[in-house]
C-alpha cells in the first residue's frame, strides 16, 4: 500500500502559514531586544522616538481616510458621462467667471503716498498689501532708495502719531491723509485686495471652466471627468516629496497672501494630513475605478430594471462589491503611505523621522536613531500587513 504524499499546502512545520520572511525576523527579535537592553543609546534614542509615533500614526490614519474619500469621489467622476446640457452649462459658467473677473479689475484703484524723510523706519497702515510693503521694504519703489524698516499702524492716525513721536521718519498713507509739509517720496496707484482677488478667481475659474468644456467637447467626456484625469495624471506625475513640499510650503504661503493673512495654516499636523491625502488620493481614485469597472454590466442594468435608482444602484450593488474586489491594493496603499509619512519630516511634522534627526544633530551619533526608526516602521508595517491580511481572509468569506 503506497503512503500518501503530503499536498504542498500540507507541507511544512507548525509555522507554515506564516510568511518565511517573518519567521527569519521573529528569529532575529532576541537580537533587537538584547541590543536596545543593553545600550543606553539605543534606550535614549527609543525613548527620543516614541512621542513621534503618535504623529506618524495620526497622520496616517487621518491621511488614509481623506485620501479615501477623495479618491472615491475623484473615481465616481471619471465614470461620470455628460448629459445634453453639460456642455453648454459649463461653457456659460466659464463665461459668466471671466464676466464677473473683468468688472472687478474696473474697479476703483487705491492710491497711497510715501511721504516724509528718505531714512528711518516707515510707519504703515495694518491691512496695505503685502507686494507695497515688500517694495518699501527692499527698496524697489525708487531708484536709489534703500532697505527700510517698518512699524505697523493701527490706523492712519496712529501712523501720523508714529511720526510726531520721532518713531519713524515716513508714512505710506492716502493722499488724503499726508500733511502738506510732508516731502512726497512715492506715489503709488493699485487694484485692492478687495477686487484683486475676485478677479484672479473669477478670471481663474472662468477659464478653467472653459478649457474642461473644450475638452469634453472635444473628446465626449464630461468636463468633471476630464478635470479628474487631469489631477490623476498630474500628481502621479509628480515626486510625493514634491506634492509635500508645495502643499507644505507653497499652498499655505499663496492662501496667506491671497487672504491678506486671514487664513493661515501654522498646524503642522494639518499640514501634513493635506499633502499626504491629496498625494495618494490619485492614486487611489485608480483603484476604486477599476474595482467599480470589474462589477459585470448586468448586474447594474438588472438592478436598474428592478426600479432602483443611480444611487441606490451605487449604494447596495456596485460599491460593496467594489470594495471587496479593491481591498487588497487598498491595504498595499495604507502601507505606503504608513512609510510615505517620513517625507513629512521635511515641512516640520514631529513624527518618527523627524524626532530621529533632531535627536542625531543632537547627539552626533546617527546609528541608534535611525536604527530605531527603522525597527518602529517595520514593526508598525508588519503589524498593518497581519492585519489586512485578516481583513482580506474576512471578506473572502463573507462572498
Amino acid at each position: 500500500m503506497s503512503r500518501t504524499q503530503p499536498s504542498a499546502r500540507q507541507a511544512g512545520g507548525p509555522l507554515r502559514r506564516v510568511r518565511p520572511s517573518n519567521i527569519v525576523l521573529l528569529a532575529l527579535l532576541p537580537l533587537v531586544v538584547y541590543l536596545f537592553a543593553s545600550d543606553v543609546d539605543y534606550q535614549s534614542a527609543l525613548r527620543f522616538l516614541l512621542p513621534g509615533l503618535r504623529y506618524t500614526i495620526s497622520v496616517t490614519l487621518l491621511g488614509y481616510a481623506l485620501a479615501a474619500v477623495l479618491g472615491l469621489a475623484l473615481a465616481l467622476l471619471l465614470l461620470l458621462k455628460p448629459g445634453k446640457r453639460t456642455l453648454p452649462t459649463f461653457f456659460a459658467l466659464g463665461g459668466v467667471g471671466l464676466v464677473v473677473g473683468a468688472l472687478f479689475l474696473l474697479a476703483p484703484k487705491t492710491e497711497l503716498v510715501l511721504a516724509g524723510s528718505p531714512e528711518g523706519r516707515v510707519a504703515i497702515v495694518r491691512g496695505t498689501p503685502a507686494r507695497i510693503v515688500e517694495a518699501v521694504q527692499d527698496g524697489s519703489y525708487a531708484e536709489g532708495a534703500q532697505e527700510r524698516r517698518f512699524l505697523s499702524a493701527l490706523d492712519a492716525q496712529a501712523a501720523l502719531g508714529f511720526l510726531a513721536e520721532g518713531r519713524v521718519g515716513a508714512v505710506l498713507l492716502p493722499p488724503e491723509r499726508v500733511p502738506a509739509d510732508l516731502p512726497e517720496l512715492w506715489r503709488v496707484e493699485f487694484l485692492p485686495d478687495t477686487a484683486r482677488n475676485p478677479a484672479f478667481l473669477g478670471i481663474g475659474l472662468g477659464l478653467a471652466f472653459l478649457l474642461l468644456a473644450f475638452a469634453g467637447w472635444q473628446t465626449g467626456h464630461h468636463p468633471l471627468s476630464v478635470f479628474a484625469e487631469l489631477y490623476v495624471d498630474l500628481i502621479r506625475g509628480v515626486p510625493m516629496l514634491v506634492v509635500v513640499l508645495f502643499i507644505g510650503f507653497v499652498i499655505p504661503g499663496a492662501l496667506r497672501d491671497l487672504t491678506g493673512g486671514r487664513v493661515v495654516i501654522r498646524h503642522d499636523l494639518l499640514r501634513g494630513v493635506l499633502a499626504i491625502a491629496i498625494g495618494y488620493a490619485a492614486y487611489m481614485a485608480e483603484i476604486f475605478r477599476a474595482g467599480i469597472e470589474a462589477i459585470p454590466k448586468g448586474q447594474i442594468e438588472a438592478a436598474r430594471s428592478l426600479g432602483l435608482t443611480s444611487g441606490q444602484t451605487a449604494r447596495f450593488v456596485t460599491l460593496p462589491q467594489a470594495l471587496r474586489i479593491v481591498l487588497p491594493p487598498l491595504g498595499n496603499e495604507f502601507i505606503a503611505m504608513l512609510k510615505d509619512t517620513a517625507l513629512l519630516s521635511v515641512i516640520g511634522v514631529g513624527d518618527v523621522t523627524q524626532k530621529a534627526r533632531e535627536f542625531g544633530a543632537a547627539t552626533l551619533n546617527l546609528f541608534p536613531p535611525y536604527n530605531s526608526a527603522a525597527v518602529i516602521y517595520i514593526a508598525l508595517t508588519l503589524a498593518a500587513s497581519s492585519l489586512l491580511k485578516s481583513l482580506e481572509r474576512r471578506s473572502a468569506w463573507t462572498r
